[in-house]
């Protein structure tokens, strides 16, 4: 009879103490938490938004975006170009632009059979996924080899001398136009060459950044040299100077060359 008698009270305390908990844990610490955020790392709390000169948010630092060369359809949709190579489809180069990671997922075909294929839309959060497919995997061999030879044929890391309008020919019908055709090239760094799991890195290498100066320069009538102090200026270096690598986020670095050069002629 005793503990029934006190059953009013404890279920008074519980309550009590539920309401307190969830008040603190619920409400307070959030609160606490995203204003020491909003002060020490405001940047990463708001999402990493870039804005433009006139404040419209045109992308972030913490999501790639792609720099593909784009199309509009008969209703007035933006839409990728893709190009083909050695029985790959590619989301096409656009060589006036640095280019990130690769976005690509594994589809299936009327008949069965597997295969990588861009992302489409590219960049599009809607369609975060990679391709699960492990080294080893023949298909996905195949994919980043097929992949780096097309880099390779629209002048990434390709020695020689070649005009704007011949890298526009070699990113949309590299088949005919190939540049390293005959040529001298070097290693594609890998992260230019492999996606993450995600597709969305908004980083490359060092390495990968200046495998593409020569291909920017000669694209946008530039000077290399500038591009390559350009390239040193966006370098981010490790975390506390020591976790991780020096990176270029490549939104940045893109909008950097446009601010620094002005916008990009016409694709020839």
């Amino acid at each position: 009879m005793k503990n029934i008698r006190n059953l009013p009270r404890e279920l008074l305390v519980a309550l009590r103490v539920t309401l307190a908990l969830a008040v603190i844990g619920g409400l307070l610490y959030p609160l606490a938490m995203t204003g020491v955020a909003q002060v020490v790392f405001p940047g990463q709390a708001n999402g990493g938004l870039t804005k433009n000169s006139s404040g419209t948010v045109i992308g972030a630092n913490l999501i790639g975006q792609c720099f593909y060369q784009t199309t509009k359809d008969a209703s007035g949709t933006l839409v990728y170009e893709t190009t083909q190579y050695k029985g790959q489809s590619f989301d096409t180069v656009d060589p006036r632009y640095f280019q990130g990671r690769p976005s690509y997922t594994v589809a299936t075909s009327s008949n069965g059979t597997e295969q990588v294929v861009p992302l489409n839309p590219p960049c599009n959060p809607a369609a975060s996924q990679g391709s699960n497919l492990g080294p080893s995997n023949s298909l996905l061999i195949n994919r980043v080899d097929t992949f780096a030879a097309y880099l390779h044929c629209v002048g990434i890391d390709t020695a020689g001398s070649f005009t704007a309008a011949q890298l526009q020919q070699a990113a949309t019908d590299p088949g005919q136009n190939c540049l390293s055709t005959g040529g001298i090239t070097t290693p594609i760094p890998i992260d230019l060459a492999t996606g993450d799991f995600t597709s969305f890195d908004p980083d490359i290498s060092e390495a990968a950044a200046l495998a593409q100066v020569n291909m920017v320069a000669v694209a946008r009538g530039l000077d290399p040299a500038k591009l390559h102090q350009l390239v040193e200026a966006n370098v981010t270096g490790r975390v506390l100077w020591i976790f991780g690598e020096p990176v270029v986020d490549v939104l940045q670095l893109n909008l950097a060359l446009n601010k620094q050069f002005g916008q990009p002629p016409s694709l020839g």
